[in-house]
């Protein structure tokens, strides 16, 4: 892969980690205080962790906070969906 072509993936993960901050600030804002798991955080969070794998900066690991009481199908379905740039 060309310089370029990385530059033009890390642009993308960076715009979709900041699109998934502003929608987690959103939904955290609009959740009136319900606690229990969230499946949007736990995706989110995923996103934000694949940005600073991509970055050299952390790995990715799906054993976030934010994933903590989902069932580990569903977080490993949204691992893959994040890693596949969904």
């Amino acid at each position: 892969m060309r310089s370029h072509e990385i530059a033009v993936l890390t642009g993308k993960a960076v715009r979709a980690a900041i699109a998934a901050v502003i929608v987690a600030v959103v939904v955290t804002a609009c959740n009136g205080g319900v606690t229990g798991p969230n499946p949007t955080a736990c995706k989110e969070a995923l996103q934000a962790q694949y940005v600073k794998a991509l970055a050299g900066k952390a790995r990715f690991t799906t054993d976030l906070p934010a994933c903590k009481g989902l069932p580990a199908d569903q977080v490993q379905r949204f691992a893959q969906e994040v890693q596949q740039g969904g």
